[in-house]
């Protein structure tokens, strides 16, 4: 089965939650959390819960709302609610 990628047509529809100096501490705190939370999905798929494991759920518990409330957010358009 081919994938015919140009077919498809990516839009992206982007969403400043604050002004630059903000926002880019917010992307920061943002690649921190995520970053967190990748390595705790690692470790909970390895059965490890211990100290790295809770400074990482600390880390993303910490970030994440920061980012959340002023970060960059990329919201993905479908081609059928273009339509509508």
């Amino acid at each position: 089965m081919q994938f015919d990628d140009d077919a498809l047509e990516w839009k992206f529809k982007t969403i400043h939650n604050s002004r630059p100096p903000l926002r880019w501490i917010a992307n920061l705190a943002g690649s921190i959390a995520s970053r967190g939370l990748l390595d705790v999905s690692y470790m909970e798929d390895e059965g490890y819960t211990g100290w790295k494991y809770k400074v990482n759920l600390f880390l993303w518990d910490t970030f994440w709302p920061i980012y959340n409330k002023y970060g960059t957010v990329y919201e993905y358009i479908r081609e059928e609610d273009e339509l509508l």
